[in-house]
C-alpha cells in the first residue's frame, strides 16, 4: 500500500497562501518557477535498514565512493557540466557534511535534494531509483545503483534526519 505525504514547505504554502502552487527551481538561488503542487508518494515501509557496509555515519566510505562518481563524472562536482546548478562537495570529513547544504536546494521535481523532514522524498534518493522524479535515472549510464545501495542510501538519509 502506498500513501502520499506533503513536505512541510508545501503544507505551509497551503496554510499561509491557500495556493495550490509552489515556487521551485533547480537551486535555491535560481529564479523560481511555478508548478502544480505535487505530493511525494512513498511506499508504506518500516524503518529502512542497510545490509551493505560503508553506508553509515560511522563508516560512509562506500556511500562516498558512489557520490564521488556523481561529482567526478563532470556532472555534480565543482565546475560540473550538468544541467543542474548544484554540486556535491566531498572535500569535507564526511558525506553528511556534503549533504547538509543540499537540504535547502530544490530539485527539478520540486522536492528538496535532501529532505531532512521526509528523507524518502529526497530528490537525490528518487533519482537513483528506477522511477526517478523529474527527468532521467542517475547515473545516466550504467551501472545504476543496486536495490541494496538504494536502501542503504535511504537508511543513511533517515539516520541523518534523526
Amino acid at each position: 500500500m502506498s500513501y502520499k505525504r506533503m513536505n512541510w514547505m508545501r503544507i505551509m504554502t497551503l496554510l499561509i497562501g491557500g495556493s495550490a502552487l509552489v515556487a521551485c527551481g533547480e537551486s535555491s538561488t535560481a529564479e523560481p518557477r511555478l508548478r502544480e503542487l505535487v505530493f511525494c508518494e512513498n511506499p508504506d515501509v518500516s524503518a529502512p535498514s542497510c545490509a551493505v557496509s560503508g553506508y553509515s555515519m560511522a563508516d560512509d566510505s562506500a556511500l562516498r565512493t558512489k557520490l564521488e562518481g556523481c561529482a567526478s563524472a563532470g556532472c555534480h562536482g565543482t565546475g560540473g557540466t550538468a544541467v543542474t546548478t548544484w554540486n556535491i562537495d566531498l572535500s569535507g570529513s564526511s558525506v553528511q557534511a556534503a549533504l547538509i547544504p543540499l537540504t535547502s536546494v530544490i530539485g527539478l521535481s520540486g522536492d528538496y535534494l535532501v529532505d531532512e523532514f521526509d528523507p524518502d522524498c529526497s530528490y537525490m534518493l528518487t533519482k537513483v531509483t528506477d522511477r526517478p522524479a523529474g527527468g532521467s535515472r542517475m547515473p545516466l549510464t550504467p551501472p545504476h545503483w543496486s536495490s541494496d545501495e538504494i536502501d542503504c542510501f535511504r537508511a543513511y538519509l533517515h539516520e541523518m534526519s534523526n
